[in-house]
């Protein structure tokens, strides 16, 4: 279990993406934290990078003592890492690139952390790790993932609790549920793809009409601070708003929100195999140990990702 993080060298590896931009942020202006940014750029975009942030270029799959001389250079105390190829259709087709970056690289994170000193270490997993759920889902609930991503997810969760075992490594896997928000970079993800397709016309092409559990990007990356703050070395967490909705019902709404009655077309080049029915968080466990709770609706989410997309 961590101090508080506040007034603290911290490391955001992936901070130019969409969650990690939100973090970095969140440390800066909340918690006075002197923030360094390890980014590739290949996902994320510098300008989304805080102003008071300290950046350097760095791809996780490459030398393992970089990372650790860069956190020693910084004299970084703790390290979040959100780094990812996030989209999960590209593991269909590459997946030694995506085990690459999600497990390999990762785990190269965490031991560079580990040597250099830091005191904790945040690795953010996914919901994707999970199979067939009906409802709500608990950490205990099987792991059965569908995808190349979600086994690479798997993966660097199953390295988090052995290495905890093996060296004490200090650190936690956060299994993230879907998020909304600002800055959003995971195109073509379907909160994307649907604002574009609304702000183009009436018709818009669908496949999949999966239940997913959508929480607002600044309230998961406040509760991530507090579970490395709170939480146990070596356990894993799921995080969501624990409520959902079928991804067609999320289309009208966002057309309602832009003003517009949209019409869904089916599209079955669209349609992502295997694709995992019902994705929504219990999170029983992360509340055992964390005080906040999500606070910006699924609504006001959407609201400021469209003023955010309009504006771009």
């Amino acid at each position: 279990m961590a101090e508080e993080i506040r007034a603290k060298n911290v490391c955001v590896v992936g901070g130019a993406g969409f969650l990690g931009s939100h973090l970095v942020n969140h440390l800066i202006n909340d918690r006075n934290c002197k923030v360094l940014v390890l980014d590739n750029l290949i996902a994320g975009r510098k300008d989304f990078i805080n102003s008071k942030a300290i950046f350097e270029w760095c791809d996780i799959t490459g030398s393992e003592s970089t990372l650790r001389s860069l956190f020693e250079k910084y004299q970084i105390e703790y390290v979040f890492n959100y780094a990812a190829e996030p989209y999960v259709p590209v593991s269909f087709e590459r997946p030694l690139r995506v085990f690459d970056i999600n497990a390999f690289g990762a785990l190269k994170v965490i031991n560079a952390a580990q040597d250099a000193g830091v005191k904790g270490i945040l690795q953010v997993s996914s919901a994707e790790i999970y199979g067939k759920v009906d409802g709500k889902i608990k950490e205990t609930d099987p792991a059965c993932p569908h995808s190349t991503y979600g086994a690479s997810k798997l993966a660097i969760d199953a390295l988090v609790q052995a290495r905890w075992k093996e060296n004490k490594t200090p650190c936690i896997a956060l299994r993230q549920f879907n998020c909304v928000g600002e800055n959003d970079t995971t195109h073509p993800y379907v909160i994307p793809v649907i604002i574009e397709q609304v702000m183009k016309g009436k018709v818009v092409k669908l496949g999949n009409n999966s239940f997913r559990d959508f929480q607002y990007a600044g309230d998961a990356v406040k509760m991530a601070v507090e579970l490395l703050e709170k939480g146990q070395y070596g356990e894993v967490y799921n995080m969501g708003s624990e409520e959902g909705i079928q991804i067609y019902d999320l289309a009208y709404l966002i057309g309602r929100l832009m003003g517009r009655e949209i019409e869904i077309e089916v599209d079955p080049s669209r349609f992502r195999p295997w694709d995992i029915e019902h994705l929504q968080s219990d999170n029983t466990k992360l509340y055992s140990v964390i005080d906040r709770r999500p606070e910006v609706s699924l609504k006001e989410a959407l609201i400021r990702t469209i003023k955010d997309f309009e504006i771009l």
